[in-house]
């Protein structure tokens, strides 16, 4: 069986395989969760706890100084992104514009076609009711 030992303060002092199936005082086959730092043993709860201070955990992982030349960097790339959405933005909106200029442009056309188709035929109707007042004909 695999325990791990504990002194008269609860704090982890190693660990090893024995026989037998009843524990030797000051062990558990409770395991250390990983990450911990100073594993003290609660025998209320029966599991690990940390007992390292905050303080000493910073300084053991060696928390790194900001920086500024890598803040600098973050600034400016999220500035960029920043820019780049925008211009993508605008460039959607002309695409936009330029589709609705196209469509107004499509119907101006296609209203001068009416306007001709109906101008030809309303001169040949006037040319048609002149004829038939007499004034003037097809010979003229």
């Amino acid at each position: 069986m695999h325990v791990l030992f504990y002194d008269e303060n609860k704090k982890y002092i190693g660990e090893a395989d024995i026989e037998g199936k009843e524990l030797p005082p000051n062990s558990t086959k409770a395991q250390i969760k990983p990450g911990m730092y100073d594993p003290e043993f609660d025998e209320i709860k029966g599991e690990w706890v940390e007992a390292a201070t905050r303080e000493y955990i910073d300084q053991t992982k060696g928390i790194p100084e900001p920086n500024p030349l890598m803040e600098q960097i973050s600034a400016i790339s999220k500035q960029l992104s920043a820019e780049e959405l925008a211009r993508k933005q605008a460039e959607e909106g002309q695409q936009a514009l330029g589709m609705q200029l196209t469509n107004e442009i499509i119907v101006r056309k296609q209203a001068e076609a009416v306007n001709i188709s109906m101008g030809k035929q309303l001169a040949a109707l006037k040319l048609k009711v002149l004829e038939l007042e007499g004034g003037v004909t097809s010979e003229s």
